[in-house]
């Protein structure tokens, strides 16, 4: 009768879902960075030819209301919705906790300032750098959580055909991607693994079937 209760309570009050994981998982990863040194450093030959850009400062940190807003639209647009995302997107999160554990990963791409270098946007990169430092690296969270919002978005039946719509979040993901790699806080190799978390997670999640979707798509795609 309790976990009923409970349950009906989470139903009433769903925002409760993600703020109790959010402490959750602060209280986690905040574990993680004090007493887990890095064991293996992430890196491909691909990371030395990206330039470093401080513009995308921008991206990276719109990453954080961009979330915080995709989780209160969703709660607002109904239960089975919301659900579907919270368990995407917390299962991504929990496994990176796990993954973070027992294979610690680290970089060595963010190179020492120039006294050269200086204005607003690098500033802010120097301030991230002192927030987050670069362990815990592989998987990407912000590539995953922003691919996962995507397809959440993409799923919705009243949304697929708002191509606008679908294009402006599209063009979100991809700068932020973008950004973790631009901003050397992360490998192309972390870029790719959060990707493919993301659309397996989906998949699950959202029940997909890849053959149908991949007829789907090229079937759109033959029309236009």
């Amino acid at each position: 009768m309790k976990v009923q209760k409970i349950k009906a309570w989470f139903r009433r009050n769903p925002l409760m879902i993600s703020v109790c994981y959010l402490v959750f998982y602060l209280l986690a990863f905040q574990w993680l960075e004090k007493n887990v040194v890095p064991k293996y450093i992430i890196h491909c030959r691909l990371d030395e030819v990206i330039p470093f850009c401080e513009v995308f400062i921008i991206p990276y940190i719109f990453w954080f209301p961009y979330i915080i807003g995709s989780f209160l639209w969703f709660c607002r647009r109904g239960w089975e919705d919301y659900k579907k995302l919270c368990q995407m997107v917390f299962s991504g999160l929990t496994i990176c906790l796990i993954i973070y554990y027992v294979f610690p990963t680290g970089l060595n791409l963010r190179l020492a300032s120039s006294p050269h270098e200086t204005g607003a946007l690098y500033n802010l990169v120097v301030m991230l750098r002192a927030i987050d430092t670069p362990t815990n690296v592989c998987p990407s969270i912000h590539v995953m959580n922003t691919v996962m919002v995507f397809q959440a978005v993409r799923s919705l039946d009243h949304l697929k055909h708002r191509r606008f719509t679908i294009a402006i979040h599209f063009v979100i993901m991809v700068l932020i991607c973008l950004s973790t790699v631009l901003l050397d806080q992360h490998s192309v190799i972390d870029v790719v693994c959060g990707a493919m978390m993301s659309f397996v997670l989906h998949g699950l999640v959202y029940r997909v079937e890849w053959r149908t979707e991949l007829s789907r798509q090229k079937a759109g795609m033959q029309k236009n």
